[in-house]
């Protein structure tokens, strides 16, 4: 696999956590405990596999400055920031939300 082949993985590997966890959600909504816990776990998988490629991704390419001006500048830097911000942020959302539910914690993991 050459590295030019990640971004086409992280992809496939975002779409399958999607996958999995609207999967999960209506499993449990069903109140197919253990269906939902293999979904939700093969997501949780699933991203931290994505969560790899995408570092070692960046860590051969670097970074690529928007060529674009004006207003197309603008609205793709917001779009950034708040992807940025955002997905920093869930890493130990999902960390905390797994944790408590492999302890049973499920008043504390809803």
């Amino acid at each position: 696999m050459e590295v030019t082949d990640l971004p086409a993985l992280n992809a496939t590997l975002n779409g399958i956590s999607a996958i999995l966890l609207s999967a999960g959600y209506l499993f449990i909504r069903r109140g197919e405990q253990s269906l939902h816990k293999r979904c939700m776990l093969a997501a949780v998988t699933t991203s931290a596999l994505f969560l790899i490629s995408y570092v070692v991704y960046h860590l051969q390419v670097g970074s690529r400055p928007f060529p674009g001006q004006g207003i197309a500048r603008a609205v793709y830097l917001t779009i950034l920031v708040t992807h940025v911000i955002l997905a920093a942020t869930i890493v130990p959302l999902a960390l905390v939300t797994t944790a408590r539910a492999l302890r049973s914690q499920f008043d504390r993991h809803v």
